[in-house]
């Protein structure tokens, strides 16, 4: 009787034991002849010593198919559907997906993560809204975050000269008035900040790249350069979601269906940019 047994992730001492009746044609692919006694004894033994690796096996038989299958430590499944032999496989879930794609490079990062936030790291930190206007810095605005709490929050305006465009107000709750009536020195303005900030990890949406305009005011105005770790959220967003068209604030806010009351408007970003992060930290 013709035998067919495929193997995967198996022990090489089984690969050798099997070569005692079968020939190994290719790697993990035995093909001979046998009878049935001796090849259910054979099934066993694979089953017994293979432990996590997975096993096929194909030989002929007298039905109406003229072949017969068992499979072992798969997720297929043989069953009967009416009279026929079929190889029943499950459908995947998202669950299944998440699962499968973790690989132990990304169980380490999650598990890492998971360290990092009981052991306080990420109970102490301040999220940031810095607002650049053709180069220049017009509002800087935190949240300092402790034991997953809003502690205290600070904004601080810049004078700017240029006249602000509509959509920038609306978006940003900057106005020409504010800028008049509150706006103080960058100088004034990079130093209540850092003081505000301290040594803490700073958060933010493209953090990385506004820090850059916030250390090339600070040499300029002879302030001590911001050396604080950072974390960006648009950055995470990149790494943990493959199906945006673009990684905006607006965007990754959107895809979680973040809704934050937009009554402060001096405050509103800090406070999505805190929701987007503890929901890239979900994942």
């Amino acid at each position: 009787m013709m035998v067919v047994i495929v193997l995967s992730n198996c022990p090489q001492k089984l690969r050798g034991d099997l070569t005692r009746w079968l020939f190994e044609i290719d790697t993990n692919v035995f093909v001979g002849n046998m009878n049935a006694r001796v090849r259910d004894a054979v099934w066993d033994r694979i089953c017994t010593n293979i432990k996590t690796g997975r096993a096929s096996m194909a030989y002929s038989s007298n039905n109406e198919q003229k072949l017969e299958f068992r499979i072992h430590n798969t997720d297929w499944e043989p069953i009967d559907f009416d009279g026929i032999k079929l190889v029943y496989r499950r459908m995947e879930t998202n669950d299944d997906f998440n699962y499968k794609a973790a690989s132990k490079a990304a169980v380490y990062h999650k598990n890492r993560l998971k360290q990092r936030y009981t052991s306080g790291e990420y109970n102490d930190f301040m999220i940031a809204d810095i607002v650049i206007i053709s180069g220049r810095i017009i509002k800087m605005a935190a949240l300092h975050i402790k034991n997953g709490n809003e502690s205290e929050n600070c904004c601080f305006l810049v004078k700017c000269e240029e006249t602000l465009r509509q959509d920038i107000a609306e978006l940003t709750g900057v106005t020409d008035e504010l800028l008049v009536s509150k706006g103080m020195t960058i100088k004034d303005a990079l130093t209540k900040f850092g003081e505000f900030c301290g040594g803490k990890r700073i958060v933010g949406h493209n953090i990385n790249s506004v820090v850059r305009y916030v250390q090339k005011e600070c040499e300029i105005n002879g302030i001590p350069i911001f050396r604080n770790q950072l974390t960006d959220t648009m950055r995470l967003a990149r790494k943990k979601l493959d199906d945006l068209d673009g990684y905006s604030l607006d965007a990754v806010a959107g895809y979680f269906e973040i809704r934050v009351d937009d009554s402060d408007k001096m405050l509103y970003n800090c406070r999505r940019i805190l929701r987007v992060f503890e929901k890239l930290n979900e994942i």
